[in-house]
């Protein structure tokens, strides 16, 4: 049994503690949660709560200027005991109806959380569409940034995440997206990690399990690559270089990846198509009008080899590292069920051997009359 994805499945239903039975409770009774973060401080939980501030003083726009939260602090043996103390600090109950972001620290990431499954499996009440991430320090130091005196920080680095996964550079992981990957036998999870900066968040790659460990986080550009495995990307940059025009900058116009999963020669094959559709956008030197066929053929095949490079990092990463967070394993079931059941019980030690058999095709929708060098 995969016991971490259970632990993280059991997370899903975190989010409502005290749920419907707290909308009876006067508004000022409340602290309306919009953020939490979680972590592991000598052996013991600590949470990280940011909750709407309601007290702020002001009127009108004045009143909603700003960061309109506070945070507040609990910790215990495990999580209901970290949020009880939390509530005592408060003296107010915390609703977790309107909670849209869970953060866990990268030492809780990486440990088992057993303790504090018996509570979690109560909880009353669930949401499935909080957003999830990993911290690469404190799961407090990201509840605490302010980002850039957004209303809400919690928000705000929802944005970044929703943002980044369409334009390739993080992935935006839900609890009912964690769940439906525990319920699949061979898929590991994956989580954004983020880092606190001294204004805002930002992307610090991505987490990838291996069943209930940390197996490794992927850099920039295998971030990329597993995103256009994955057919996330909506938009984005590539820049690519050559000797006549210097550093170009493509744009991303359109980008879909067809995948599909068989067993060739006894060992699993995922075969990737990738079609993108690019604009050139800026280059270092020359004139648009100087580009002839042979130089946007040229361009063309840069693109190409860069984003097969990208997938190839990101699928070697995976693979490698014994992570099924592509859901080859999902694929093969649905493309050769066979093959599968014949496989699957031995998933961890059948995956590092799979290969990648990726054809990218790119084509030019237009050129940007604006593209001109020096």
């Amino acid at each position: 049994m995969k016991s971490f994805k259970i632990i993280i499945s059991v997370l899903l239903i975190l989010l409502l503690f005290s749920g419907c039975s707290d909308a009876s409770n006067n508004l000022k009774d409340l602290s309306i949660v919009e953020g939490m973060g979680i972590d592991l401080r000598d052996d013991e939980i600590v949470i990280t709560v940011q909750s709407l501030n309601l007290s702020k003083e002001g009127f009108g726009a004045e009143a909603l200027s700003g960061n309109i939260t506070m945070n507040s602090e609990g910790n215990g043996r495990n999580i209901s005991e970290a949020i009880a103390n939390a509530k005592e600090s408060l003296s107010k109950e915390l609703f977790f109806g309107q909670n849209q972001l869970i953060v866990f620290g990268m030492e809780l990431a990486k440990s088992y959380i057993n303790e504090n499954l018996d509570y979690l499996l109560r909880s009353a009440d669930s949401r499935m569409d909080v957003s999830v991430c990993v911290a690469e320090n404190e799961a407090a130091e990201i509840m605490e940034s302010k980002e850039n005196d957004a209303l809400v920080p919690s928000e705000s680095i929802i944005s970044l995440l929703e943002l980044g996964e369409k334009s390739g550079f993080a992935v935006d992981v839900t609890t009912n997206e964690l769940l439906n990957v525990y319920l699949d036998k061979t898929s590991d999870m994956y989580l954004p990690v983020i880092t606190a900066g001294e204004k805002s968040a930002s992307v610090a790659g991505v987490a990838i399990y291996n069943d209930n460990e940390l197996a490794k986080v992927l850099d920039k550009n295998s971030t990329y690559g597993f995103l256009f495995l994955s057919n996330k990307i909506s938009y984005g940059v590539l820049n690519v270089e050559n000797e006549e025009f210097g550093k170009i900058g493509l744009n991303i116009i359109s980008s879909l990846t067809k995948t599909r999963a068989s067993v060739e020669d006894g060992r699993v094959v995922l075969h990737a198509d990738i079609k993108t559709q690019l604009m050139i956008d800026a280059m270092e030197r020359g004139l648009i009008n100087a580009i002839t066929r042979d130089n946007l053929y040229e361009i063309k095949e840069l693109a190409q080899e860069l984003i097969w490079s990208y997938c190839q990092s990101a699928f070697l990463d995976c693979t490698q590292n014994k992570s099924d967070c592509l859901r080859i394993g999902e694929s093969l079931a649905m493309f050769s069920p066979n093959d599968y059941a014949k496989l699957s019980d031995d998933w961890e030690n059948v995956l590092p051997s799979a290969v990648l058999d990726l054809k990218v095709n790119c084509e030019f929708k237009k050129i940007n009359e604006n593209s001109k060098g020096n």
